[in-house]
């Protein structure tokens, strides 16, 4: 792959927000998301609106990686960001109303553990916490 093109410092730092606010997010969402599956909740507490821009999103920043614009504790591969679709096409699916499918679990764990390595599962807190207080404050929004 070509090298990437140079960013202005007020770029970069820009692509970093964006880059920290999408995972911080889609791993959020994907985290409720899943722990709903697996209790079997009838309400999976995630907004589809909300889920499809975050996996866009973080789809975007794991690019974004590839390129070499962006550095994480993980290296990013493009298996990675297709793991990353496949999973966003299944929550799209369940969230819907159709399909809860047995594969969206544990593909969610690999997606997240790819872009926080080790340390994933306080991280994966973390950014669940961040996502439900969004998700309220949209809802909040939507009833009024």
């Amino acid at each position: 792959m070509s090298d990437p093109d140079p960013l202005i410092p007020e770029e970069l730092e820009d692509l970093l927000d964006w880059a920290t606010m999408a995972m911080l997010y889609a791993v959020g969402y994907i985290r409720i998301l899943g722990d709903a599956i697996v209790r079997g909740d009838a309400d999976l507490q995630v907004d589809p609106v909300a889920w499809e821009n975050s996996l866009i999103a973080i789809e975007g920043v794991m690019v974004e990686h590839i390129r070499g614009r962006l550095h994480g504790p993980t290296p990013i591969t493009v298996e990675d960001v297709e793991r990353m679709r496949r999973l966003r096409g299944l929550g799209s699916a369940a969230l819907s109303g159709g399909e809860r499918s047995p594969e969206l679990c544990p593909l969610a764990l690999r997606c997240i553990e790819c872009l926080f390595g080790p340390d994933w599962k306080r991280a994966a807190r973390q950014a669940e916490f961040y996502a439900r207080a969004l998700n309220q404050e949209f809802h909040a929004h939507r009833r009024t």
